[in-house]
């Protein structure tokens, strides 16, 4: 499954990566995505990003960015419930064996 991201989303993790206090691993950590688009997105917008830094009011879009970020990050904590459930009803089946 191929997911799109819109390009302000793009723009958003590159001026995270620009600001340089995160590595890529982390970016790519929290926007749920991987190290090399970081990369990859980082040598597309990071011309555009430089002009445009932090010169624009925040919009809606940057608001989704957050958002997307905050709805990972309770996706990630859902799996990890998830997985220790099943671990539960694996060893809870086995003892009823």
């Amino acid at each position: 499954m191929s997911v799109r991201y819109n390009d302000d989303f793009k723009r958003e993790v590159v001026r995270a990566y620009m600001a340089g206090d995160k590595s890529t691993v982390e970016i790519a950590t929290e926007y749920n995505i991987a190290k090399s688009t970081v990369s990859e997105w980082a040598k597309k917008y990071s011309e555009e990003c430089q002009y445009k830094k932090n010169t624009t009011p925040k919009t809606s879009e940057s608001d989704s960015a957050k958002e997307i970020r905050r709805l990972n990050q309770e996706l990630r904590e859902k799996d990890k419930e998830i997985e220790f459930l099943k671990k539960a009803a694996a060893f809870f089946a086995k003892e009823i064996d």
